[in-house]
């Protein structure tokens, strides 16, 4: 479904076209009322309408496909910077990983719950959302299974750029530092790549001791 907004988005249409073609394409998967409404908004933030600090890497993307032959990267990169919430499952599946926990999902929805609140929307938001990523081939598993992560998917440097980026707007910072970047728990799916310096939304800083941190612009 997002490789169809993404294909939407990057038509040589008004925004007023766009949203009609995207109610017509959704009518697949889902009823028309949905279509209309609560989807439509959803997978609309993503690629044709994003929270505008998200809207020049989102831009970015549409006009460089070539830089992302795995269109995966570039999904789940835009979920990440629009959609905080899956930025949250991303940073604390990461975590786990990193330490090598067991991690089901119940156990994330005791933990997404605790910062986000207990509410339905939070509780069935965790399940789909861990089969968004499994149907991006981020993860395995899921319901009473252990969610575990597949391989890495391929990043080209400048990419990996627009990720750095990514992660910045999930976590609303005005910065992240070069090493804290590479560690990001949000992108445990992705490859270690370095950053291009020549992405043209990110800023190399030099503060001081030499702190070198990543920076919008």
């Amino acid at each position: 479904m997002l490789e169809t907004v993404y294909r939407i988005a990057s038509l040589d249409l008004s925004i007023k076209e766009r949203s009609a073609q995207l109610t017509i394409a959704l009518r697949e998967h889902t009823t028309d009322a949905d279509a209309k409404a609560g989807l439509k908004w959803a997978v609309s933030r993503v690629w044709i309408n994003p929270p505008r600090p998200a809207a020049a890497m989102v831009r970015w993307a549409i006009d460089h496909p070539e830089h992302f032959p795995d269109r995966r990267v570039m999904h789940t990169g835009a979920l990440l910077a629009t959609v905080p919430f899956v930025g949250s499952v991303l940073g604390q599946l990461g975590r786990s990983f990193a330490l090598d926990e067991t991690l089901t999902v119940p156990n994330l929805r005791r933990r997404l719950v605790a910062r986000w609140g207990e509410t339905s929307t939070v509780r069935e938001a965790v399940g789909k959302t861990i089969t968004s990523l499994r149907r991006l081939d981020v993860v395995d598993g899921g319901g009473n299974q252990p969610v575990t992560r597949r391989a890495r998917l391929h990043a080209s440097p400048l990419a990996t750029a627009w990720l750095v980026h990514a992660v910045i707007l999930c976590r609303q910072a005005s910065s992240i530092e070069v090493r804290g970047a590479a560690a990001a728990p949000e992108l445990f799916w992705a490859d270690e790549t370095t950053p291009d310096p020549d992405y043209p939304h990110l800023e190399l800083h030099t503060e001081a001791l030499n702190r070198r941190v990543w920076v919008p612009v």
